[in-house]
């Protein structure tokens, strides 16, 4: 088993809401390098496939593409990159869906400052592991 150098998870959030998008790239800049925000659901699509991170957080409804069509198209095109589901639907039905498409966490926005570093760190750490092992 060969250890692999540290680094941090590099990750692309999509939001319609431009204040979110500044309130998680600030939120996770301490842990993580943020390497595109986007406001569309095809932005996103078009930033994993284009930048290869390791996590995407992607918003549940976004204008064009909502988040559970970018999670399935992802799963496809980019299963290399885990999806995480933020929404303001805290609903078991919702985060049911959202794991049954594929994503690898759900956090409502309501816990994001509490859960989302934890959650994505959780990820990133489960990555390296399997890496390792491969």
């Amino acid at each position: 088993m060969t250890s692999l150098p540290e680094r941090r998870p590099r990750v692309v959030i999509a939001d319609d809401h431009p204040s979110v998008l500044v309130a998680f790239a600030r939120m996770l800049q301490p842990c993580c390098d943020v390497v595109a925000t986007v406001a569309t659901g095809q932005k996103a699509i078009d930033a994993v496939r284009t930048l290869k991170p390791d996590i995407l957080l992607v918003d549940l409804m976004l204008p064009d593409v909502d988040g559970l069509v970018v999670c399935r198209t992802l799963k496809v095109t980019a299963p290399e990159t885990d999806v995480v589901i933020v929404t303001a639907f805290d609903d078991a039905q919702v985060e049911a869906t959202a794991m049954q498409e594929g994503a690898s966490a759900f956090v409502p926005k309501h816990s994001a400052a509490a859960t989302l570093e934890r959650t994505i760190q959780q990820i990133f750490a489960e990555r390296r592991t399997r890496e390792q092992v491969d």
